[in-house]
């Protein structure tokens, strides 16, 4: 597959993995595009089938990597999201994306993982165990306390908002 085939379709599903990551535009930017200059080298070489979940694997170690090299993160509450929407449509979906780290920021970061890559971005079970390099029943279990906790949290939200 096209590289720049690949990277219009997967951008922005990268950029907000990586976003919920690392909470820093720059940072954010700066991995994506090490995120598909590596996706490149790799595929000049290798075929991949399951092209989406690879991705986020080298996304995710991508971060790691970063992290062990500079052993900080620097939170930010700026999005950047490349749409065609209205500005109207991109606000509304940079606040609600925002609302979402918030209360994914106050779970294990195991559950955060298993419910961005399932619930957001759309894995499979497996594809998040490949990529979280864990067993598939501990996705599962990390998934399911996530999705409890998250569900108690948008409750206290609802009661305090509402």
């Amino acid at each position: 597959m096209d590289i720049e085939m690949l990277y219009l379709q997967y951008v922005n599903d990268i950029y907000r993995y990586i976003y919920s990551l690392c909470k820093n535009k720059a940072i954010a930017e700066d991995l994506m595009q090490d995120t598909f200059y590596k996706a490149h080298i790799a595929l000049l070489s290798n075929e991949i089938r399951d092209i989406k979940p690879w991705l986020f694997k080298v996304a995710y170690y991508t971060f790691i990597d970063y992290i062990r090299k500079e052993n900080h993160t620097q939170p930010s509450n700026n999005i950047k999201t490349q749409t065609i929407d209205t500005p109207e449509t991109v606000v509304l979906e940079e606040e609600s994306y925002r609302a979402l780290l918030k209360l994914l920021d106050q779970l294990s970061p195991y559950e955060k993982q298993a419910i961005m890559l399932c619930d957001v971005h759309e894995c499979t079970y497996e594809q998040a165990a490949n990529i979280l390099d864990l067993k598939l029943n501990t996705v599962k279990s990390h998934l399911l306390r996530g999705r409890k906790k998250m569900r108690l949290l948008l409750t206290k939200e609802e009661t305090k908002n509402g």
